[in-house]
């Protein structure tokens, strides 16, 4: 993995943990998986109502934006005045939701832009 996906993925960590503890979650469970073509973000909490898992979702389903990646998420302004989860919404491409009686898992998928560049092996001669 590139230090630049290196960076983006600790921001989305970040984000997510502080919008579900802003809205006072205080056992919060997530993993992350990177694999070859995407990384994906999961997150267990306490069941979630339908108004805030929509409230999620408006924030989330956004086209990523490369400029934002590139040259940073200070480019949208004050991070503190933005909307909750705005940032999350730039950097990733999707999210699918999962209900059971006690827990919601979301799942949030981010498509690798950024290859590790292997450098070529020089040949002694």
């Amino acid at each position: 993995m590139s230090k630049q996906e290196i960076r983006i993925v600790t921001k989305i960590v970040s984000e997510l943990t502080l919008f579900f503890m802003m809205h006072g979650h205080k056992a919060i469970k997530m993993e992350t998986y990177h694999e070859d073509d995407a990384t994906l973000f999961v997150i267990s909490v306490k069941r979630l109502e339908n108004d805030l898992i929509t409230k999620i979702r408006h924030k989330i389903e956004r086209e990523r934006e490369l400029e934002i990646e590139t040259y940073g998420w200070e480019l949208i302004g004050d991070i503190d005045d933005k909307s909750e989860l705005e940032i999350v919404g730039h950097l990733i491409d999707e999210m699918h939701v999962k209900q059971t009686d006690d827990k919601t898992i979301l799942t949030f998928v981010r498509a690798n832009r950024y290859k590790e560049r292997k450098s070529p092996h020089k040949h002694k001669q």
